[in-house]
């Protein structure tokens, strides 16, 4: 990707995140989470470590994000679980880190996809009630 284009795509995912709705916006981190540990993955199959521990830095960054913004008082015991679960990802992502380990990412893969499922079967007519 060139310079210029960078910058533009840059530019427009700053822009696409400043009109987005809460749903949208959370739909865009659940997809850029895991894009982040994917692409991890594959940094360390390519022992590309440096980059291997931004991705992952930055997977961590956007869990800490998504379990801010968790709502528990109108969440209850769903709301405890969830970061429990968020939790529990970043420390295998530390984990996974520290050795290397793919596998711990596909952990967290298999565990943030039925979440990002859950979140993408919301129905249209209530996206507009989600809230942080």
């Amino acid at each position: 990707m060139t310079h210029i284009s960078l910058k533009k795509y840059k530019q427009t995912t700053v822009s696409a995140a400043k009109e987005a709705s809460p749903y949208r916006l959370v739909a865009m981190l659940f997809q850029e989470l895991l894009g982040n540990i994917a692409s991890a993955k594959g940094a360390i199959e390519q022992k590309d470590i440096a980059k291997k521990g931004t991705l992952i830095s930055k997977a961590i960054t956007i869990i800490s994000v998504l379990e801010s913004s968790i709502d528990f008082k109108q969440g209850g015991e769903i709301s405890n679980n969830l970061a429990a679960l968020y939790n529990y990802c970043s420390e295998k992502l530390l984990e996974a880190n520290v050795n290397n380990d793919a596998k711990l990412l596909d952990e967290v893969i298999s565990i943030l996809l039925p979440i990002k499922s859950g979140w993408d079967a919301i129905p249209t007519t209530e996206q507009g009630n989600v809230s942080f």
